[in-house]
Parts: structure tokens; C-alpha cells; sequence
């Protein structure tokens, strides 16, 4: 069948090779051709993206990275093809590092034990005939090779790669640790190097690695010991990736191509290797528009929708009639649909140039515009039309507020920002005048008026913390918006302290003097409102049919009047309870206004998982009440006249009458209908074709670093040319991971922390995880069972963090044997993984048995885990904090922080405040996942004990309270990065103790992850760069050199050390020897008769 395709170039990858065939990953799947090139022919039709096959030594078999069912494991098949055949059952294999030398066992990376995500992934080994895993025992490692016809070994650390963070300097650049005498004792080699030495191989008697010294990745080699190094290739601008080697040659992946290296030549020789493929990958799909929806835009009548899906632009009526659709079809993402007052649709669109443009459309299908309009520069942020003539107001990246008059053709700045982003702009009813957010410091953000025909903008609120989300009342009396000025504390049950939660309130602002408030209730007697005649009823009723059936026009809104003298001084606060607000739109006699519910750190509450919760409230200026009239709710938009809302929720988009109560008590989606107010919206369907959008998508992450990049001048590097390189290598990509590829390194050419990319639409793929049980397992071969080594109790108290085999009354011991899984008894080739597939959080029966002689085996019924990584965590560090008193006599303490997020608060808080009464803590910062709150931490050390709260009865309190008296040092290591970096730079700089480990991570260029590619794509832009009084930017790309170094050695691992938190103890108590910490002799107390 395949020679029925033309053959294609490929995006070709990780190559392995015997003596006469070449093997590579392209399209996802495995292909095989000669030596020589030519045309490769498929070996695979996976249904995931296999990675990293390596040959086995009699090139008889292809071990790889799949995921058939979910999850990565290590997979085989035979060298000339055949079916895929799972060897592992652990779940988060990275990579196949290689085979052992007779070939029997496959070599794997795996974060499937690891306690920090793949930071402190593992070696370990699997037989060809899969069954029993065993750890190779050296530690974090990533690499591991053995000298030909020898003992002696080389293990690469840190990474595999260079090439995603290219030029990278800092502390967790690869480490070449050698054995070099066989016995197992490591040494550290290359400790200097000027480059960053990734993925070491023991070949033709020296140690072959990358490095990018010359400021491109390039083969490089040295003796054993890490001198006379030497530069192999002299390759120029694409880096030298994934090499494999084979007795006399090498081949390596670089700009797309496999590339044939022999030593002496300076550079390699691309391979012509043609691909007959069909591209399944590349194929076009279909998508709904309740899948793939992002904004939408409410008609100004309020009888059509306009949508922008996956990044095409449609209008539809709300529930009859056809789809429009407007513009290309293919190839060009249109954001920001809006509305104008005469029922045009502007859109802003990227059609692959160098700057987006603004496009009209009418309201019927149409694929070419009306008009096109220039930009002004930087990204338009936001976008909002008046309600009275064409224009629109226009945010952009470059803190401005623009007014875009499309009648005239002009386009007038209205005010501009050097703190952020303008926001929240908004047009009064009669179009002349717009409110909108502006930061008067880093602090606080006031409310703005400006005219669109005299910009002098005018500031009308002043703010305590933040004044936002401004909203013009429809008949001109009112300007509400939402403020932060609310300071009620909410007492911690955890420490002394308190915190303001609930801030924010909804406020109006009176715009004539002689307004006064609305919340004061008018006397009237009882009865004077009288219930209308039924002939009065029906007769106003017959005029509202004429007009109605005449199509009235509405009139034109009465100018809005504003009496500037004390306007700012006019502020009445709604009588409603503070609370987390999100807008405010103002109606006829009423207000509505969303809020928002306190969320937690917790996992469950992350905001990627968290569901939309808002509740839109209505206020009745009449009635002076409010009314909660629905649940659910993300976003609001209303029309101009106020009479038309719709809401995004998690369920979809629904359009009601402004302010209609819909507060159903269960909550369930109703089918859409004019009745219920949903949206059909999979009436918007359309074909995708995948090349146009992934060009596009390649597109706009490079403008979005362009934009965004912190520094203007992009670091000295030539992004235009970046962009032309890597463009050419566009239609070799066919499959959504070699998209993703290509993207991660041309972003990797800004030499920059946080420049990532991740998520989108790959191709569906079945997940069925294991069931987790807590525990280590070991093959006993005199019992031939399996038998518990470990029991992770976690935290015993949390049935998610803890082995369910801890739970009380099942008795399970360690040394206990593990018998059998589902009645289905274990041996060498059934792994406990095995029968535990598909069967995470289910109930499993476990057959388990005493290792006492003449012990009868027994079933235990338990539900299993989904992730067992909490409770290996909590094990350690309470492993941890139990060493360190036993070395100290229970006179140290410790705590870890795992990032400087919620859980990284969390875990200093738990761990700070039960041992702060102690002579020293230890504070272990090592695998530090970055995050924001390092101030808050630094806050609590920095307080030191100045005295005690002393009482008759009990034992006195430090003052200030939970200060420690004690002696603090902190511990840290080439993976604390991000503000993990900045804790240890800050640690170290404000002397609150010694800092010891290894040298930080270097990424200190911050992100906020806010832009999404057109099928979802995240890609961050490093934007927010610090810089310290005495380091200046060198931090980043360099990280924080504690003040003593202590290596980790593989070996250190081996013996079960920790060498780093030994040597951090031995310092401690050196620091209690010269300065120890006496018990308290108060002076007497005083006489006062």
C-alpha cells in the first residue's frame, strides 16, 4: 500500500541503528531504512507517539516509550515489525536509555517511585519477556553506559537534552559522573565545563556527550577522566540532537533530518531518506462548537450570537435559521468577535503577517471582508463597540487605550499606562464617553472617565486597593463598578494572624450632584400603589403590540451629564455583604453582579479543574433586595439596551431576558431551546485542515514572543531570522508532537527560563491507569513470591495519601507476602502492574500471607490509589525530620518545601509552627517547583524572638509569637528553581543562615500562561525578569551558589545516603557548638507593694 503514496521528507527522530538498517520515529510511528537512505518503509501503526527506540545488541528487537493504553511504558517488537508487545506495568516510563549487553534486559528511565515529578526519575531494568522491574540503585540519573568489554561506567544526570533551553548555564545543566574503576565509587568529571554536557556514552574508549560550548550543540568527547576534551562536530545554527552510535559511525537528529557522522569529519551527512506515507496525522477533522468555542459575542438586539471556534468566526440566530460563517475558512485564527451598533462584526484576525488587522464583516456568510483597518502596535487585548455609532475602544499589549472611529477612519489614543494593562473599558449609553481600570501604582487601580471626543482622561475614584469592573447605568444617573476597600479579617485557625478574603463590594458612583442615593426607601402610604383598571391593563397593552409591530426606533440616549465638582467624594456602597466579586452590569431599576466562592490550595481546587461556581445576584432599587437569580456562572455579557444577558458556563452559553430569575434548584443543563435559554451549539461544525493551522499556530508563538519576550531587544538574538530558519522546517512536521518539537526548540533559541509549550489537540488516545497499592514490592526467589519491603502510611488519617493496605483492621505488615491480585496468582512473568490496570480508585481483592511457617494466606478487599506520589512524599520527609532528630538528640528540626505555591505554604506552615520552638530547623528547599510565595516565608524568618509571654500556670510563649530562638539553615539543589532560586538567593543574601547543596536552578524570568494557541496550546512567554540590588539579572541562566557545595554521588544513593542532608546536620550542630542556644534564666519578678 505504501508505494502508492508519494514519498515525503518526514520530520525524522530518534534514530537507532544495527550493521545494516537505520531506524527512526516519524509521524509517531517507527520506520525502518538502509544505512544509505532511500526510501523507509513503516514498521508501526500506533495509536500513540512511540519515542526513543533502541536496538538490542543482536538487532534482533526495538524496545521504545508508548502509550497504547494511557499510560508510558516500555514496549517491544521484532526489528522487521510486528505487533507492539507491553513489557512495563509502572506507569511515566520517559525513555528507553538502552539494553544490557546480552541483550536479555532493557534500560529505562521511570518517575513512576519518584517523589518529585520526573526531577528524581530513576534507572531501572526489565526483562525482553517483561514480568519483574528492578532498580538500577544509582539515584536520579538519566543515563547510564558501560565501557565495551568492560566494568567501567558513565551516568548522565539532569537532563537528555540541550536543546529546549539552548545556551543554558545554570545549575541543572547535565552532570558526568564515571566509575572508573568498576567497583561502583563515581566521580564527578566535567564539573566546569563551560557548556551544558548532556547524555554521556562510554564510546571507542572515551566519553562521548553534547554540549553547546560554542553556543550551538555539538558532539563532544574526553578520556574517561574529562581530559583532553575535544570538539567532534563543528555543526552551525541547528543543534546536534539524540545521537546514536553504533561501532565506527553515529547519527543524530538535527533541523528535521538524520544526519551520518564519522570521527575526523567537522559535520554530518543528512541522510536522503523519503517517507511513503499517508499522513494520517495530517488529515483533516471535524469539530463542534461546544467543544472548541472561545469568546462570543452578544448581537446589540439580542437575537444572534457571533463565535469565535477554534479560530473561525460564525454568527447565528439564537435558535432558528442557519450558521453564518465569515472569512477564510482555513489558516487564519479570528479572536475578539464584536458587535457594532449597526450589526456589523469586527473580529481581530491573524493571517499569518506581521501584524494582526481588524476586520468587518456584515451579518451574512461571507469569506471576504468589508473593510480592513491597521492596528495600532502590540496585541489588542480587548475590544468593546459603542452602543450609538461605528467604533470601537481597543486595548492592547502596550498599555494603551485606543478609540477607532470606523466612520471617519481615525483612531485616537485615549489614555496610556507605564504599570499595566489598561482594563474593563466600557461605553456610556449615549457613546461619548468610556470607563475603564487604571493602575496609579502597583498597588492600586482607580476608575477613569474620558471623553471620545476630548481625551483628557479624569480619575474619579479614590481607591484603598482596587477599583474595577465599571458599568454605566442605563439611564445615565449612576457609574457602578467594584471595589477592594472592604477590610474585614478572617482569623487564621492555624496561627496568629488573619487575612482579608472577602474585600470587595459593589459601589455606585452619583454622576449629577443633585442624585441622591438610591438605597434611601421613599415613604408612601399603604395602598398607593394601586392595582391598575383591567381596561387601562389592556389598552397600554394594545399600544405596546402597535409599537412593537410598527419596529419603533428607540430614541437616542439623552447626553450623559457629569458634575465633576466632588464626584470622587459621591461614592455609596451597595448594602450587600463583602465578598469576591466579578462584574457589574447596570439595568433598569436594578443591578446585576456576579460572585465568586473562596477556593483552596488543594488539588481538587486547582483552576484548571475548577468548575465555574459564580452567582449572579440582581439588586432592586425598588424592592431594596437582592435576589440570587442563577448558579454556574463564568461570564456575563448584557446589550446595550439591557434588556438581553448571556452567561458562559461550564455547560455552555445561554441568552435570557436581562435579570430573568433562573435559579433552578438542581442545577442540571436543560436541552436548548428558546424555553430554557441554551444554546445548540453544535450547530457550529467545521472541517479543520491541520497544516494551514498548525503553520498559523507556528505563527503566533513566534509573535507572541516577539510581543511579549521581557526584553525589547530579545536578548541580542535575531528573532526574525529564528522565524525563517524554523519556518522552513514546517512542512516536514505531520504529526501534533513534531508541531510540538519544533515549537519547543525554536522558542528554546531565546536562551530563556519558562519559555514553554504544552497542551493542545493531539490525537485521542484510551487511558486506563493503574491502581496504586503504596507499596514496594520485591520478588523474593527462595519464597517465589512477592513481598511488601514498604508500606507508605502517608498521612494515615487521608485515605488519598496514605497505602490503602494501612487501613485500620486489615493488619498488613511489611514482610507480608502478596499472593495474588483478582483470585489471579503472581509470579516472575504476572506483575502485581499487570492485574492492577484499568482498576485505579476500584475495589481489588488482594490475597496476602504472613511469612510465618504454616501462616494461612488471606483476601483483603481495598480501593485502590490513583497516584501514590503523596504518600511517598510524606513518608520521606517524615523519613527525613526522624533523622534529623536522631542525629541531634531531638534538639533540630526540619521541614521541606516542595514549591513556593499552595502546597509549599502548606508544608512550611505544618512544619514551621510545630517546631519552632527548637535550638535549630533545617529547612530543605531541594526540588523546589518555583511559584510565588517566597516573601510570605521569608517574612516569617526574617521575625526574630525578641522575648516571652509569661504566665503563672504553663510554659511561656515566644514573643513575637511562632519566632524561632534558634539557629535556621537551608538546604537546596540544582532543581529549586523559579522562586525556588529566589528563596535561596534571598536566604543566602539576608544572612538568616547557612546555605548549603548544590547550585540552583537559574530561571528567575516569570510567566502567566494567559495565551492559548488556536487548539489550545499553551505557550508562556518569559515576561517578568528580576533583578536583585547585588546580583543584578544574574541569577537567571547562572542560579544561587550556596555558601558550602556538596555533591550527591551515585554511590551516596547505592549505600541509601543522603549525603546533602548528613553534611546539612554535621553544620548544624557545629552552629550549636558556637553559639548554643541556653535555656531561659528570667531575672526575678518584680515587687510591686
Amino acid at each position: 500500500m505504501e508505494a502508492m503514496y508519494s514519498p515525503v521528507l518526514g520530520y525524522l527522530r530518534f534514530p537507532t541503528f544495527g550493521a545494516n538498517q537505520l531506524y527512526f520515529v516519524a509521524e509517531d510511528n517507527l520506520w525502518e531504512v538502509s544505512l544509505m537512505g532511500g526510501r523507509a518503509q513503516r514498521l508501526t501503526e500506533s495509536r500513540s507517539e512511540l519515542q526513543t527506540p533502541r536496538l538490542s545488541p543482536c538487532g534482533r528487537w526495538l524496545a521504545l516509550v508508548a502509550a497504547e493504553e494511557g499510560e508510558q511504558e516500555v514496549y517491544c517488537l521484532p526489528a522487521e515489525g510486528g505487533p507492539l508487545r507491553r513489557l512495563t506495568y509502572v506507569g511515566h516510563v520517559l525513555h528507553i536509555d538502552g539494553w544490557s549487553a546480552d541483550g536479555t534486559s532493557i534500560r529505562f528511565c521511570g518517575a513512576h517511585r519518584s517523589i518529585h515529578g520526573n526531577a528524581d526519575a530513576q534507572l531501572y531494568e526489565v526483562s525482553l519477556e517483561g514480568g519483574l522491574i528492578h532498580s538500577v540503585d544509582l539515584g536520579p540519573a538519566r543515563t547510564l553506559s558501560t565501557e565495551p568489554a568492560g566494568l567501567r561506567r558513565v551516568l548522565g544526570r539532569n537532563t537528555v537534552q540541550n536543546s529546549r533551553w539552548k545556551r543554558y548555564r545554570g545549575g541543572c545543566h547535565g552532570e558526568i559522573w564515571v566509575d572508573a574503576s568498576g567497583k561502583g565509587t563515581f566521580e564527578r568529571i566535567l564539573g566546569d565545563h563551560p557548556g551544558n554536557p548532556v547524555a554521556p556514552i562510554w564510546w571507542q574508549d572515551r566519553i562521548y556527550f553534547l554540549s553547546d560550548v560554542d553556543r550551538t550543540g555539538n558532539l563532544w568527547s574526553c578520556q574517561p577522566d574529562g581530559s583532553d576534551l575535544h570538539q567532534e562536530t563543528k555543526e552551525i545554527g541547528f543543534y546536534v540532537r539524540q545521537p546514536a552510535y553504533g561501532e565506527s559511525k553515529v547519527i543524530y537528529h538535527r533541523a528535521g533530518s538524520l544526519c551520518r557522522w564519522e570521527p575526523g569529519k567537522e559535520t554530518g551527512e543528512v541522510l536522503p531518506i523519503t517517507l511513503p506515507s499517508p499522513q494520517f496525522h495530517v488529515q483533516r477533522k471535524f469539530v463542534y462548537g461546544s467543544e472548541e468555542w472561545e469568546d462570543f459575542a452578544l448581537h446589540p438586539k439580542g437575537h444572534s450570537v457571533a463565535l469565535s471556534v477554534r479560530g473561525r468566526l460564525a454568527s447565528m440566530p439564537l435558535w432558528e435559521l442557519a450558521v453564518q460563517q465569515h472569512g477564510k475558512r482555513q489558516g487564519t485564527r479570528y479572536r475578539l468577535p464584536t458587535y457594532l451598533a449597526d450589526g456589523r462584526l469586527a473580529t481581530i484576525a491573524d493571517e499569518q503577517n506581521s501584524q494582526e488587522e481588524l476586520l468587518l464583516f456584515v451579518e451574512e456568510a461571507s469569506v471576504s471582508p468589508l473593510d480592513r483597518i491597521e492596528l495600532p502596535e502590540g496585541r489588542v487585548q480587548s475590544m468593546v463597540a459603542s452602543p450609538t455609532q461605528p467604533a470601537l475602544l481597543l486595548t492592547t499589549s502596550r498599555l494603551e487605550l485606543w478609540y477607532l472611529n470606523l466612520e471617519k477612519g481615525t483612531l485616537t489614543p485615549l489614555d496610556v499606562s507605564n504599570l499595566r494593562e489598561i482594563e474593563d473599558v466600557t461605553f456610556s449609553p449615549d457613546g461619548n464617553w468610556v470607563a475603564y481600570s487604571k493602575h496609579l501604582n502597583t498597588e492600586q487601580s482607580a476608575i477613569f472617565l474620558c471623553s471620545v471626543d476630548q481625551p483628557e482622561p479624569r480619575q474619579v475614584t479614590e481607591p484603598v486597593r482596587y477599583d474595577f469592573g465599571p458599568a454605566f447605568d442605563p439611564e445615565g444617573q449612576w457609574l457602578y463598578f467594584l471595589s477592594s476597600r472592604t477590610y474585614q479579617p478572617i482569623w487564621d485557625t492555624v496561627q496568629i494572624g488573619a487575612s482579608f478574603a472577602r474585600s470587595m463590594k459593589p459601589y455606585l458612583i452619583t454622576l449629577r450632584s443633585d442624585l441622591r442615593s438610591p438605597f434611601l426607601e421613599q415613604p408612601a402610604a399603604l395602598g398607593e400603589k394601586e392595582e391598575e383598571e383591567p381596561e387601562e391593563r389592556e389598552e397600554e397593552n394594545s399600544e405596546k403590540s402597535a409599537e412593537k409591530k410598527e419596529n419603533k426606533k428607540k430614541e437616542d440616549p439623552a447626553p450623559l451629564r457629569i458634575d465633576w465638582e466632588g464626584l470622587s467624594q459621591r461614592i455609596i456602597e451597595f448594602p450587600v455583604n463583602e465578598g469576591i466579586y466579578g462584574q457589574v452590569f447596570g439595568l433598569r431599576k436594578r443591578v446585576l453582579f456576579s460572585e465568586f466562592p473562596l477556593s483552596s490550595g488543594s488539588e481538587e481546587e486547582k483552576p484548571s479543574k475548577r468548575k465555574p461556581e459564580g452567582l449572579l445576584w440582581a439588586y432592586d432599587f425598588e424592592k431594596q433586595e437582592k435576589e440570587l437569580l442563577l448558579q454556574g456562572l463564568d461570564y456575563l455579557e448584557v446589550t446595550p439596551s439591557a434588556r438581553t444577558m448571556a452567561y458562559a458556563s461550564e455547560e455552555g452559553l445561554r441568552v435570557l431576558e436581562a435579570g430573568a430569575n433562573v435559579n433552578e434548584e438542581d442545577g442540571s443543563p436543560e436541552e436548548p431551546s428558546r424555553k430554557t435559554g441554551w444554546l445548540d451549539l453544535d450547530r457550529l461544525r467545521f472541517a479543520v485542515e491541520l497544516r494551514p493551522e498548525w503553520q498559523q499556530m507556528f505563527h503566533e508563538a513566534w509573535r507572541l514572543q516577539r510581543e511579549f519576550f521581557w526584553d525589547e531587544e530579545m536578548s541580542g538574538v535575531r528573532w526574525q531570522e529564528v522565524a525563517g530558519q524554523y519556518r522552513l522546517l514546517l512542512d516536514r512536521v505531520a504529526s501534533r508532537a513534531e508541531l510540538s518539537d519544533l515549537i519547543w526548540e525554536m522558542q528554546g533559541e531565546l536562551g530563556t527560563s519558562h519559555a514553554y509549550e504544552y497542551g493542545g489537540d493531539y490525537p485521542p488516545k484510551r487511558r486506563y491507569q493503574l491502581g496504586r497499592l503504596g507499596i514496594d514490592l520485591e520478588w523474593d526467589v527462595a519464597a517465589k513470591r512477592y513481598v511488601i519491603r514498604r508500606l507508605y502510611t502517608g498521612d494515615p488519617w487521608r485515605s488519598k495519601i496514605r497505602s490503602p493496605l494501612c487501613e485500620p483492621g486489615l493488619n498488613v505488615r511489611e514482610g507480608d507476602y502478596l499472593c495474588a491480585i483478582g483470585g489471579v496468582p503472581l509470579d516472575e512473568q504476572t506483575s502485581p502492574g499487570e492485574l492492577l490496570l484499568h482498576q485505579a480508585e476500584q475495589m481489588v481483592p488482594l490475597t496476602l500471607q504472613h511469612p510465618e511457617k504454616d501462616a494461612k494466606s488471606r483476601i483483603i478487599t481495598v480501593r485502590t490509589l490513583r497516584s501514590e506520589r503523596a504518600a511517598r512524599y510524606r513518608d520521606w520527609v517524615v523519613g527525613n525530620r526522624r533523622f534529623v532528630a536522631k542525629q541531634t538528640a531531638g534538639r533540630v528540626g526540619y521541614l521541606h518545601i516542595p514549591d513556593m505555591s499552595t502546597q509549599g505554604l502548606a508544608e512550611f506552615h505544618r512544619g514551621f509552627l510545630a517546631q519552632v520552638h527548637l535550638a535549630g530547623l533545617i529547612l530543605d528547599v531541594r526540588y523546589n517547583a518555583g511559584g510565588m510565595v517566597s516573601p510570605l516565608i521569608l517574612e516569617k524568618l526574617v521575625h526574630r524572638h525578641l522575648g516571652y509571654d509569661v504566665r503563672r500556670w504553663g510554659a511561656p510563649e515566644s514573643y513575637p509569637y511562632h519566632t524561632l530562638r534558634g539557629h535556621l539553615l537551608a538546604l537546596t539543589n540544582q532543581f529549586a528553581g523559579s522562586d525556588g532560586d529566589m528563596f535561596s538567593y534571598s536566604f543566602r543574601e539576608l544572612k538568616i543562615g547557612p546555605l548549603l547543596g548544590k547550585r540552583t536552578w537559574g530561571g528567575v524570568i516569570g510567566i502567566d500562561s494567559r495565551y492559548q494557541l488556536v487548539d489550545g496550546t499553551t505557550t508562556t512567554q518569559p515576561q517578568y525578569s528580576i533583578w536583585f540590588h547585588k546580583a543584578g539579572w544574574n541569577v537567571e541562566n547562572q542560579g544561587v551558589t550556596p555558601d558550602e557545595v556538596i555533591e550527591d554521588a551515585p554511590h551516596d544513593y547505592a549505600a541509601g545516603r543522603d549525603a546533602q542532608l548528613e553534611r546539612s546536620v554535621q553544620r548544624m550542630l557545629q552552629l550549636l557548638e558556637e553559639q548554643p542556644i541556653e535555656p531561659v534564666r528570667f531575672t526575678a519578678r518584680p515587687r510591686l507593694g
